[in-house]
């Protein structure tokens, strides 16, 4: 393959990534809002909460990353 092919590979595979991201930090971020209108208050709530809260921010730093990366790849494209 040339360059070029595995450099639109990279930027399919990273868009696809961020893509599957998106929506796992969409259901994530509704169970954690859907746990806070529970009328109960356990411990096992306000654990699950902090870890649906850690989750999610440990998502969008990841998907910060990978917008990044896939900024990178397409500008060196650009540059050529």
């Amino acid at each position: 393959m040339s360059e070029e092919k595995l450099e639109l590979k990279k930027v399919d595979e990273l868009v696809a990534l961020r893509t599957s991201i998106i929506h796992v930090l969409i259901v994530l971020v509704g169970g954690t809002i859907g746990l806070l209108f529970m009328a109960n208050t356990s411990i096992l709530k306000n654990v699950l909460v902090c870890l649906g809260i850690f989750y999610t921010c440990v998502l969008i730093s990841n998907l910060g990353n990978i917008t990044i990366k896939i900024d990178k790849l397409l500008s060196f494209r650009k540059e050529k």
